[in-house]
Formats: C-alpha cells, structure tokens, sequence
C-alpha cells in the first residue's frame, strides 16, 4: 500500500491558489512570508502578486459606496460628517496596503513595472523608521533658513535661494539669487544692503513654486511672493505672485502647480480676530476671500491646520469662538474650500474626546493632515500627552480621523454649503440617555469606549515598566512627529553625553521611536476567551452586527534609540556639531529627517542641516562607509578644520533668474553610509 500523502504545505500549491492567497495579505505580510523558505521566495518574487498589492486598497475608501445599513440610517440632510466618518471607521475592511498612493506605488503604477521592487522599498524604508535605523546621515548643507517639502529641500544661504532634490540624490541645485528679484519686487529694497537677504523667509515650497514672505521696513507692510523655479521658464513667468500682507500675525501657505492659498490672521476691533483665507488661481491671477467662521486664533499646528488636498484648502480646528454647547466633549472643527469659487464650502465637525477622560498637556500636542498612502484620503492626525481619568500618569496617544474628500464633498452637495447642523446635542444632558432618533443614536458611537483600535495608538501600554520607556522630558525633545506608514512615534532628542566630574557635558543628538504592528488574529493566551480561537470583535454597529476591524489587536514593537550609548566620534559630531544644540528645527516626511542645528565656523545666522535618511535607495556621491574608531571621549577636535566652506558659484544657463550650481553637500562632504 502506498504510505501516507505527504503534508501539504503553502510551496505545493499551484500558482493559481497561492496567487489568491497571496494577494488577500497585506505587504509586510507578503514580505515576510516570502522569507520562509526559497520556494516561496521564488513565488513571491512574482511581478503578477506584487503588482495585486500595490493596487489593492480597501473597496469601500475607493467606490464610496454606502451599505444597506447605512442607507437606513442616513438622515434626509447630510450635512454633517459623521455619515462618511462612519463608513469610513465601520464598513471597510482592514487595510490591505500602504503602497496605492505612496511614492513607490505611484511610481511603479506609473511604469506599468517594478512592482516587487515597490513592495521591497517601502517595507525597508517603514522598518528602518520602526526600528530606528536609518541608513544614512550627512551634512547637506548651511543656510539660515529652509523648508522641506515632497523630497525637496529649499534653503537660503545668503543672498541666494537654493533647491536640492533630496530623494533623488540630485548632483546640481537650482539657485535663485535674491539680489536679482528683489528691486523688482520692492523700491524700498533696491540697494543691496548686507541685511537685504535676512528680510526674507521662506513659507512653503511644493512643485517646483517657492513662496517666501519679504519684510518691509518702515511703513512698508511685507509682502508675499511666489516664484516659480522650474525650467524652461520665460523671466516674466517666473513671479508668479506678489502681494501685501499684515505685518503681523501669523500665515500659512500651501500651494500646488496650479493654486496657491494663504491664510493670515487679521485682529478686529471688538472681537477675537479671524482667519482670512486667499486662494489664488497662478494661471489667471483671480484671487477669492473667505473668512474662516467661529474659529479661534489658536496655535498652528498644535489647536489649528491647514493642509491642500486637490486644490481644495482643508482647516482643521479644535477650538471655537462659542462653547457653549462642547462644555461636556470636543470636537474637530472641519472646513473644506473650493478653488476659483468662494461659494463652494463645506464644513463640519467630528467628535475629538470627553472632556471627563482627563487634562490633556498642551506642549505636546501635534495637529496635521495628512494623505493617507493606503487610500489617498486626507486624514486627521493629532497626537496629544493626556493624563487619562487624572491619574498621576501622563501617556502620548495619536488619535486618526478620515475626512471626506473634495469629490464626496462635491457628490453629496455639489454648490457647497455655508451651514452644518451640528449633531449631539445630547451631550448637554448625560442622563438623557441614548435617543431614538438614529443620527444621534451614531454620535454615540463616538464616545471613548468605541473607538476603534485602528485609530488610536497609545505610545506605551499601562503595565510597561517606567524604566523601559526611556522617555524625555519636552525641553530635551527637539521635535517629535507620529508617521502614519509606520505606526511610529519618532523623537529627535538631545542625551548629553555623561562625562567625568569636573568636565563640561556635551549634548547630544539621538532618534528615539515606538512603533507598533497588528498582533497575531489568534487568542494563543485566552486573553479574550477560549485559547486557540480568533479574537471576537469588541464593538457592535446600531444593528447589533460586528464591526469590522474591531476584531483587530495590536502590540508594541519596543522603544529604540539609535546611535547607541557609545558611538563612533565621527557620527557624533555630524549629528551634534557644536558642544551645545541650540535651538533645533526638523522637518520630516516619509522617508527622511533633516534638522538645522548651530555649527561653528559659519557665518552669522547660518546653521547646519542634517539629513538622517530612511531610504536605502538614497544615492548621494559623497557619503562613505562609517570609519571605525574609538568611542566619543570628551575631546572636540572633531569640529575643527570643517567650516566656512566655500560656496559653488552658478553655472551659466538658459534659465535667467534661475541658474544651476553644484550641490553645497558636495562642497561639505561630510556624510556616511551607516549599514
């Protein structure tokens, strides 16, 4: 008799089944399933599965389909948000990818190819964040101001405004001298005095625009200015805008290829002062006026946002000039405004946290929107440190909301709107109990206990061990932001090196993350119930049916610090020039960190900028392997010799105003490879 049939196993199944199977996980699944042996890794190296993940995002992001369910409980007027927030929190599925609006997959989907590739490059790139092991650090250059956006790397040294595309490695720099704009910009600033340059800074860079506020002097109120750097551009196109504004107050920009908005705060007599928003057409010159309506002044980028998605100006706000009806709960203050037409706006609010889960501490707190790479959504992201109940503890939690998007917006009220009721009037009365009127049966759906896992991450859990959490207080905490791709919390902070007695400590720069990722979906402890099954989902839609994704668990993947307690010399000293920090300014997107830090040697206002990278595909010709040496000891001749460095001069071109010049990181070249 023939013995018994051999196990079945994955690498036995033919193409077709595991193709399915495959393609039902999410990518850091794929990767590490094809680590498990070679005949998987042969199977996973297929461009046909990679290609199915770099597409796949959840169905219901993408159609905006509204269930059976939900269509029951939509109400006749659906100009409140809570509608979409909850399609989007219960009826979608677990997320499937990061990849359909990430860099990598745009590029692939692009070229129809290099699909496995995309997969690879984001993974490495989100571990090297989770983990904290970035793959390079270098000096690219000194400037006394700059801004970093979409991998692009903008920066005045002096008189001159310089670009550099830092994700691509680029070997010239578009460079703009001031002394050239300026007198046409401002009689007041026709002579070019040593101080002419200083009176510039820049707000905002994005496709190739650059948008810097000009100070006047006297009289003269500042201006906004816009230029636009890309080639092949005629001296009479280049100044795409040039306006008047406040001398005083805040102002945010954002801007795309095509439309350019910028919000001021303006003070009244007899109120608070508002938020005017000016969207200009770049094309045309046309240029709307909105202003903001029962926002406060607030705290940028901490109680209030702005961000462009599309075109469409998106504010976010966690405070209002009335309260009266938010003494109980807190809401996310939403608008969203159209380009060309100052009718089309739509506004709302999303439920933030009670009041009663305890005091939140305002230093920490970070408000953005971000795109999500999974959907291409706008997302709200606000990370706050909250002592929860009261207790003496305070914890840091990062808490995400999905918006709509300007075509759901447009789809559901295609003139706009100017009015939103405002649903959970229930909240003024705790003892009223839930209603039965459907819409505001959902806004209890919002309360703390429901919400999904998916959508808050707790920096620690409450049984971790203090001493593990290697925490810094916030004047030691140089900057800290929360990646989305990741699920990480990443900290630049400063551990001043321990020294003998009687010798002056050094600071020190160092990378702290917490990251976490989904737990294994079986109760192997019983956690949850009898061991060995699946973990039951923990919340219930108004039909009494699961939700899905409240099935889902997470753990923490630990904190990490990099450099390590002793590192080589070399690497200190590129990360902390100077034996004291300073004051530091990081900016961060996906894939990279750079920080201005003081340096000696430059000249008056200028600082350092560092790059720490993620990217392994990072190619700049200047960086070299690490070189082993001692440990840091408490000598700074490691500063010495490094600066001034002279500054390229532009390369003659076609391009007028703009001309091209080396790189100034080829000029430092001071950068390593760390593995």
């Amino acid at each position: 008799m023939a013995g018994p049939y051999p196990p079945a196993t994955l690498d036995c199944l033919p193409f077709d089944v595991f193709y399915q199977i495959a393609t039902l996980l999410g990518d850091r699944d794929c990767i590490h399933l094809s680590r498990t042996n070679r005949a998987i890794h042969e199977l996973m190296n297929s461009d046909l599965i990679a290609r199915k993940i770099v597409e796949s995002s959840p169905s219901f992001f993408l159609s905006g389909a509204v269930g059976a369910n939900d269509q029951a409980l939509k109400p006749k007027s659906t100009l409140f948000f809570p509608v979409y927030a909850d399609k989007f929190r219960d009826a979608d599925g677990p997320l499937q990818s990061v990849l359909a609006y990430s860099k990598e997959g745009r590029t692939a989907l692009a070229a129809l190819s290099g699909y496995r590739k995309a997969v690879g490059h984001r993974f490495d790139i989100c571990e090297a964040i989770a983990t904290a092991s970035p793959y390079a650090v270098a000096m690219l250059a000194y400037a006394a101001d700059f801004v970093y956006h979409q991998g692009v790397l903008c920066y005045r040294v002096a008189h001159e405004i310089r670009l550099l595309n830092v994700h691509h490695g680029a070997r010239h720099e578009q460079v703009l001298n001031l002394y050239e704009v300026i007198p046409r910009l401002d009689a007041v600033l026709q002579e070019e005095t040593p101080d002419a340059a200083s009176r510039v800074k820049s707000l905002h860079c994005s496709n190739g625009i650059v948008v810097f506020r000009l100070e006047g002097i006297s009289a003269q109120p500042d201006s906004l200015v816009a230029i636009d750097m890309a080639p092949r551009q005629s001296r009479h196109k280049r100044l795409l805008f040039h306006k008047p504004i406040p001398s005083s107050g805040p102002i945010v920009v954002r801007h795309s290829r095509a439309y350019l908005w910028y919000g001021v705060f303006v003070e009244t007599l007899g109120s608070q002062g508002a938020w005017l928003c000016h969207g200009v057409d770049l094309a045309t010159g046309e240029t709307i006026e909105i202003q903001l309506e029962q926002v406060a002044c607030g705290d940028l980028g901490k109680t209030i946002c702005f961000e462009i998605h599309h075109d469409h100006l998106y504010t976010i706000s966690t405070q209002v000039i009335s309260e009266d009806d938010e003494r109980f709960s807190s809401f996310y203050h939403w608008s969203c405004f159209a380009p060309r037409n100052k009718t089309r706006k739509w506004r709302g609010r999303l439920w933030r946290r009670e009041n009663r889960e305890g005091p939140i501490n305002d230093m920490w707190t970070d408000l953005s929107i971000r795109k999500d790479e999974a959907t291409g959504r706008p997302m709200i992201l606000e990370c706050r440190r909250e002592w929860p109940n009261g207790n003496s503890e305070n914890h840091r939690t990062t808490y995400i909301e999905p918006l709509p998007t300007p075509a759901e917006l447009q789809a559901d009220h295609p003139e706009g709107y100017s009015e939103s009721p405002l649903i959970g009037d229930d909240s003024d009365n705790e003892e009223a109990g839930p209603s039965k009127d459907p819409v505001i049966n959902r806004t209890y759906e919002h309360r703390p206990e429901k919400r999904l896992r998916r959508n808050y991450h707790p920096e620690h859990e409450v049984s971790d061990d203090p001493i593990d959490r290697q925490e810094f207080i916030y004047a030691y905490t140089k900057h800290h932001r929360y990646d989305l791709a990741s699920s990480t919390f990443i900290d630049l902070v400063n551990d001043p090196t321990p020294q003998a007695t009687g010798v002056r400590v050094q600071d020190r720069l160092r990378l702290r993350t917490v990251s976490r990722k989904p737990k294994c979906p079986i109760d192997e402890e019983g956690t949850a119930g009898i061991p060995g099954l699946l973990f039951p989902p923990t919340l219930l839609d108004p039909n009494g049916l699961p939700i899905q994704g409240a099935e889902e668990r997470f753990v923490s993947r630990g904190v990490h610090v990099w450099p390590s307690e002793k590192p080589p010399t070399e690497l200190q000293n590129l990360l902390c020039p100077d034996q004291r920090s300073g004051v530091v300014i990081a900016l961060a997107d996906e894939r990279s960190l750079i920080y201005s830090i003081s340096c000696p040697g430059l000249p008056s206002q200028h600082k350092a900028l560092i790059l720490i990278s993620f990217d392994p595909a990072l190619h700049l010709p200047t960086l070299r392997p690490l070189p082993p040496s001692e440990v840091t000891g408490s000598s700074s001749d490691g500063h010495k010799g490094m600066f001034p460095p002279p500054v390229p001069k532009p390369k003659t071109s076609s391009r007028g105003l703009i001309q091209e010049s080396d790189p100034l990181y080829q000029v430092i070249d001071r950068g390593y490879w760390l593995r």
